[in-house]
């Protein structure tokens, strides 16, 4: 009976969620079933039976107003009404079936209570819509691993159209198990969609999911806050002067806020504590927009002072140089840099043992004041650097950069690299591992899941789908910030002369360095000198006749990061004199010929591999477009493939 009971039940929830709009039938042929078996009743055991039929319509009536009561508000009045409308049947069917107007009355009053449920926009339409996108969601939580008692208590609409899911979370589970990306998935969703958080705080049992209407992501191009000029009028919230470096640098808007949070990346934490950060992502992800607006924000605190390297393009800060108080063009003066910064760690943090906070407590590491700025130093296309430098740069440059993080972070000091390559060929676990803590991730060529070369967090393309997304880390714990980055680009490009009046508003009032701290740095004590005295420098430089006019030197952004192409179309000369200075240029062309003359014997792809070190994806292009320059020849098929210098 109990068995029975139970499959009674659920197939009466499954008749009134999947079968509503036929639901007045199926009262009526309800109800006359019940009054047929109650007169079979009575005929076959007497009038005695009346009692036991009036027993079981109460309890019936019972059970049917407790399946009502676990609706959704909204729908237990006209559930309500289908009840006594069925309850009614049975007691006319019961006693007056053979009255022609009872069966009139019965259709008419079914006829008002179908038109009621589903005619138009109406209860059920809103129900029907309602119950598809509740059972969608559940069966998306429970595909996530939800225990039974998880389960979606309620689902409506808001004014801007978002759908909004209350969900009660079960003992085994917890809110932190579902995670917008994973619900977006399993829904089939944009992952800016989707917002999944706790009621309130501290609250484990119920939290709110919202699909939204529309994509945040669709918003493209938000332009940084700072390019308008009212938010640059004193007193408001971009005024020269007016931001601190503690409160996080401005990147972009926080994907999926419906509020459009601002997202920053914190290169300071809580305590404070600096943090050194790591940039990453393809070419063309929107690395180096979002760079502008990084530096940009940086240029707009009062506590901060801004430098960069960039030893292969030399172009990191174009825009930003008034502001800025240092940029390094190449591999020698980024080393010295470098130098230099772990040599003001070491003077900061001796000097820090005198120095007192505001409320004059003994201070452990250095906190950021105009008076006393914290230094962000970003080197741009590192792992292409680390390619073009020769073996004893490399060692030192290495070195330096893993040991940097260990020794700035309390004297202020945040070193910053940029790379398109994660692979542990170009950038070493071992120097990743000390910045992983924070990062500003784009989208990468492979998906990787969880771990990326120390940074813990999800690159894929599928979570980061558009150029300037980016996932933001949060080095005081925490998920990391999926962000749409402001647009920077587009007034450097079209609005020339706002932006260089903007720069211009922000140098005027960058921070000063001491005179003792500009003397161990090497760098001017304002924004700005640095480039000025190379401007100056290049004028009083005599102008030489021009030389003879030399090959084009090929440099490494012929050479990708990753799929190793390389341009050598330009190289002249006999073949088989290779010009080996231009070669040079280029690391991984550079080690297949050599090992082809050393070797001066033809080579397959695996020995070839062995000797230079080169992934084999990465080999086999180059050797494919080698071959098509006519540099090296291709001899064999199949496994029995090998290659040596043209004759």
């Amino acid at each position: 009976m109990k068995t029975t009971a139970k499959g009674t039940a659920a197939a009466t929830r499954f008749n009134i969620r999947h079968w509503r709009r036929l639901l007045p039938l199926h009262v009526i042929a309800a109800a006359g079933f019940a009054a047929a078996a109650a007169n079979l009743s009575v005929w076959i055991w007497g009038p005695w039976a009346w009692a036991v039929v009036a027993l079981l319509a109460v309890l019936a009536w019972i059970w049917l107003d407790g399946i009502i009561g676990d609706l959704d508000r909204s729908l237990q009045a006209a559930a309500a009404a289908q009840l006594m409308f069925g309850s009614a049947c049975a007691i006319a069917l019961t006693f007056a079936a053979g009255w022609a107007p009872t069966w009139g009355i019965i259709l008419a009053t079914g006829l008002v209570l179908a038109v009621w449920w589903w005619s138009g926009n109406t209860v059920f339409t809103r129900y029907s819509t309602s119950e598809r996108r509740s059972r969608s969601m559940g069966a998306a939580l429970h595909a996530l691993g939800a225990c039974d008692a998880t389960r979606v208590t309620s689902t409506k609409v808001n004014a801007k159209g978002d759908i909004e899911h209350e969900v009660f979370v079960g003992d085994a589970d917890r809110p932190e198990k579902f995670r917008d990306a994973d619900i977006a998935h399993q829904l089939h969703v944009d992952a800016a969609r989707v917002i999944a958080r706790r009621v309130t705080a501290g609250n484990s049992r119920r939290m709110k999911i919202t699909i939204l209407h529309a994509a945040v992501s669709a918003k493209k191009n938000i332009p940084h806050p700072a390019l308008d000029p009212a938010n640059r009028a004193e007193g408001a919230a971009w005024a020269p002067g007016s931001r601190s470096v503690l409160d996080g640098l401005a990147l972009g808007r926080v994907l999926g806020s419906v509020d459009e949070q601002e997202s920053r990346a914190r290169i300071f934490t809580d305590n404070p504590d600096a943090k050194c950060i790591g940039i990453f992502g393809m070419s063309g992800s929107g690395k180096t927009n979002t760079t502008s607006s990084l530096l940009l924000s940086g240029i707009a605190c009062k506590d901060l002072i801004v430098a960069g390297a960039d030893a292969v393009k030399g172009d990191l800060g174009e825009y930003h140089l008034p502001a800025m108080h240092r940029r390094a063009t190449t591999i020698a003066e980024v080393m010295a840099d470098l130098d230099a910064l772990e040599a003001l760690s070491r003077d900061r943090i001796q000097r820090l043992k005198g120095m007192r906070d505001a409320e004059g407590n003994r201070m452990r590491n250095w906190l950021p004041t105009a008076e006393n700025p914290g230094i962000l130093y970003i080197i741009d296309e590192l792992s292409v650097m680390f390619k073009q430098a020769k073996d004893a740069e490399y060692d030192r440059l290495l070195t330096r950069m893993e040991s940097l993080p260990k020794h700035v972070r309390q004297a202020g000091i945040v070193v910053g690299f940029i790379t398109q390559s994660i692979n542990a060929i170009d950038i070493p676990t071992t120097l990743t591992s000390e910045y992983g803590s924070n990062f500003i991730g784009h989208k990468v060529k492979k998906a990787h899941d969880g771990d990326v070369q120390g940074w813990s967090v999800d690159v894929t393309e599928k979570g980061l789908p558009t150029r300037g997304q980016c996932q933001v880390g949060n080095p005081d714990g925490g998920d990391p910030t999926k962000t749409m980055a402001y647009d920077s680009d587009t007034a450097i490009t079209k609005q020339e002369k706002a932006w260089d009046a903007m720069i211009a508003e922000y140098a005027a009032a960058r921070p000063v360095l001491s005179e003792h701290e500009a003397n161990v740095l090497g760098w001017p004590r304002t924004a700005g000198a640095h480039q000025a005295a190379a401007a100056e420098e290049t004028a009083e430089t005599p102008q030489e006749a021009p030389a003879e006019a030399a090959p084009r030197m090929l440099t490494v952004e012929d050479l990708e990061a990753e799929c190793g192409e390389v341009d050598l179309s330009d190289i002249a000369g006999d073949q088989a004199q290779l010009d080996d200075d231009v070669l040079a240029d280029v690391p991984h062309a550079a080690r297949v010929v050599t090992a082809l003359k050393t070797v001066a014997e033809p080579l397959s792809i695996t020995a070839l591999e062995e000797e230079t070190k080169v992934p084999r994806r990465t080999l086999q292009r180059l050797l494919s477009r080698l071959a098509k320059d006519g540099i090296i020849a291709r001899e064999g098929n199949s496994t029995a493939t090998v290659y040596r210098l043209a004759a």
